[in-house]
Parts: C-alpha cells; structure tokens; sequence
C-alpha cells in the first residue's frame, strides 16, 4: 500500500463525538449510523459548508476510552452542542482507501499490523490515533469512492532552518499619518514565526501566509541584505522591529541575527523601535544606549496581565509579566524610552479593573515612560486565529466561547464590554502618575530626545 510522509498545518473542526466499545465490528456499525445521524443534524441546523465540501472522521483516545469524531472545519458559527477540535500541525503518514465505508477496516488493520510495522515512521502517541477526510462527492458505499487516511507520526528533529529573503526594510509612504505605530519610518522582522505560544495573536491569521506560525525561522542573508539597502538610503529613520514576530525569540541566542542588525544599526546611524516580550533585549543593552544616542529609539514591553499566574496561561512560552516590568526598570535605569504595551486585553478574562490599576501602578514603579492601548480594551480575531483561540476557551474556560459568539459573532474587533469605563479608568491613573498614553505624545517625547542639530548632522 502506497504511503506518504507530509506536513499538516493546524486543522480546527466542529462537530460531535461517539463513545466506541472495544470491538472492531461493533464500532464499524456504530459509526455507520453516528454518519448518518451526524449528516441530518447538518441539514436540520442548515449549516454552511466550507468550500470545497469535506468532512472529517477523527479516531480519538482520551484516558482508556475511544471515540469516534464527526466534523466539517470550522466557520465561526456553529450548533451550541457542537464541539471544537483541534488537529495540531505535524506530521502525517498519508494512505490512500479506495472502496466504500465497509472495506475501512480492513484497510485500517493492514496499515498498523503491516504497512507500519514495516516502515521507518513510529507513530506519535496523541489523542488523535487518525484521522478520515471525505471529500466532495463521497458515495459511503461505492467501490470507485476514496477515503484520505493521516496517521499522526513523530517528526524528526531537524535544525534551525532559513527562509529565503530579498529584501528586509519596509519604508513608511511619506503620505501616511505621522501618528502611525509609534513613528517608525522603517519596519522589518529578521524572524518569521513567533514560539511565545500566545493564544490571541492575530499573526496566525491566513492573510499573513505564514505557514507553521509557532516555528521560528530566519530570514537568510539577513544581514548583508539589511547592510545593503542601509547604504543605499538617503535619509536615516527609526526602524521597527518585532511587529509580527519577536526579535528577541529564543533562537536568537544563538544565531544573534537582532544583535547583528543592531551593530548595522549602529554604524549607520539609525534608531531602533523594539516590540518584545522578552527579557532578552537587556543582552544588548549597551549597544541600544549607543544607538538611542545617535538617533530616536524606543523600546516596548508587551504586557497584558498584572498576574504572572495569568501571564503563564496566556502567554505560556513567554517570560512572565514580573520579569518584563523588570525589564522594563532595567531598560528605564539605563537611560532608554521604554514603555509598556496593554495589548490585547481578553473580554471577559483581563478586563478587569484591578488587572489595569495594578500594571499602571507596576509601570509607574518601573518608571515606564509610557502605556499605550490600542482601541477599545480588546483583540482582534479573524478566521483562523479565531478557531485558535476559541479552541483555547474551550479548554481553559469552558462555557465563555458561547458568550463570545453572542457578543461578537464575527467580529473582528472584539472590545471589552467594559472598554470606556476601562479607559476612563486607564487616562486618570496614568494622569496621576505622570504617564504617557496618546501616541502624539509618546511619538513627540522620544523623538524629541535628541536635539535637531544632531539630527540634521544624520541626515
């Protein structure tokens, strides 16, 4: 039987389960009619089919029980007694079924007591023993009919791997607003990827195209690209770093592409703007005071959650929230604008009162220059991304993935219900503590750190 080793990215379904016995027989006839009762419960609902159709059949084992899935992938919109499930992105040996639904089980049988046992792959012990794919145009009891098998198996380790690059810096058009994002005038990401684990990050959403999101890559000939089309500027500017993937990932302890660009940075005569949530940055350090000296740089710590308790189930491969308020008082004591940034706040998980006061308190203990929140006290979701995190819900806070649908359906911006007393709240405490929160203010006060002469001898 022919087989192939392929790549799965993350597969989010919805659709309900059956408890199966221990007899082959028994379940084959109990799925069977499970089909059957899952395709009316598909039309009494009329519920809208992806494009191309496609439904999926999901082997699970849970503890010592076995269960049969029934589902289609997700659209955002589904029965309230339909569950989500997640297939994790890996590696599947793919086996092709030609026959109707009666023959699967002698096809399943022969692929683990035969064509396993002789091949190089040793299955992955998960939930997911396999999974079933029916596409368009499936007839359960033809012999023409074909059923996709994917039998999740462990991946190799394979090393830090390079995406090809031709360019790097992305100029700001000089028609846009002078207000955007903190001011940068260049952006660029030396990463593609981001292993933070972060449940609410809109990077994972499809109009990104970035394939395997949670695994972190390079961009090749990084630096010579970036030493180039730094030479080959007329004008100088602030270059931001990290918006779509973490400059400061834990890779780059190693492969030290950030600590390299900023050297470029450097001799160049540029400034820096740093998004990060990692305690990594203060390894450059001395390096960013040089460079903070030379031209307009700013520095932001995303946090989110006053409690590390809560940072660690958010954000779970991040450095918890007490480091990055550490990081930001070490970055503050050298003399560097560095600020916080509250964002996203979850509805209905941080949008709390006391999780604002205290960070805003933590923040003016840390002498953070500023805090800035973008919108209304929310996130945003969108297709993927939204399968993702309400995969999550499900799991950490049963229940809360309904009250979502009702208050936002599919919305991509997803304000807190709270957001105007939140931010009336928000304004009066850093009022207080003499903390920045409008963009114009935070753009004019770092950039007009260094004096205009020096910045005329720059350009």
């Amino acid at each position: 039987m022919k087989s192939e080793n392929i790549h799965q990215d993350d597969i989010f379904l919805v659709g309900k389960r059956i408890l199966l016995t221990t007899s082959l027989q028994e379940n084959h006839l109990l799925i069977k009619n499970f089909w059957k009762q899952f395709n009316a419960k598909l039309k009494s609902v009329h519920m809208p089919l992806a494009q191309p159709w496609i439904k999926y059949g999901i082997m699970l084992r849970e503890d010592t029980k076995l269960y049969y899935f029934c589902g289609v992938p997700s659209l955002n919109c589904y029965p309230l007694d339909f569950e989500l499930l997640h297939i994790p992105r890996g590696a599947f040996l793919h086996f092709t079924h030609h026959g109707g639904m009666d023959q699967l089980p002698e096809t399943i049988t022969t692929i683990w007591k035969q064509e396993l046992p002789a091949s190089p792959y040793q299955p992955l012990t998960s939930t997911i023993c396999y999974y079933e794919v029916y596409e368009e145009g499936f007839m359960f009891q033809s012999p023409t009919s074909t059923i996709q098998l994917y039998i999740p198996i462990q991946e190799e380790v394979t090393p830090f791997a390079y995406l090809p690059a031709k360019t790097l810096l992305a100029s700001q058009p000089r028609n846009s607003n002078a207000n955007t994002w903190f001011g940068m005038d260049f952006n660029m990401n030396l990463y593609k990827g981001c292993c933070h684990g972060c449940v609410y990050c809109d990077s994972r959403s499809k109009c990104y195209q970035v394939a395997d999101f949670d695994i972190v890559k390079g961009k090749q000939n990084a630096l010579a690209i970036l030493e180039m089309e730094l030479r080959k500027k007329r004008k100088k500017g602030t270059i931001g770093i990290g918006a779509m993937s973490d400059t400061y990932n834990p890779f780059e302890k190693t492969q030290c592409l950030t600590k390299g660009a900023l050297a470029l940075i450097e001799r160049y005569g540029y400034g820096v703007g740093i998004d990060t949530k990692s305690t990594l940055i203060l390894r450059d350090i001395d390096i960013l005071k040089r460079i903070a000296k030379q031209y307009p740089s700013i520095f932001k710590i995303t946090i989110t959650c006053a409690q590390d308790s809560l940072s660690k189930q958010i954000e779970p491969f991040a450095p918890v929230s007490s480091k990055r308020f550490e990081t930001v008082k070490a970055l503050r004591e050298a003399g560097l604008f560095t600020g916080i940034l509250l964002m996203p706040i979850l509805p209905f998980i941080n949008d709390t009162e006391e999780n604002i006061l205290t960070i805003v308190q933590k923040a003016h203990e840390a002498h953070a220059n500023f805090i800035f929140v973008y919108g209304g006290f929310g996130l945003s979701l969108r297709d993927n991304q939204r399968d993702y995190y309400y995969h999550w819900l499900d799991q950490q806070y049963p229940g809360l993935r309904f009250t979502y649908e009702e208050h936002y359906h599919k919305c991509y911006s997803c304000n807190s219900p709270h957001s105007r007393h939140l931010y009336k709240l928000f304004v009066k405490e850093c009022r207080k503590y003499g903390i920045l929160y409008r963009m114009s203010d935070i753009i004019r006060a770092y950039k007009s750190a260094i004096p205009n002469e020096q910045l005329q001898l720059k350009l």
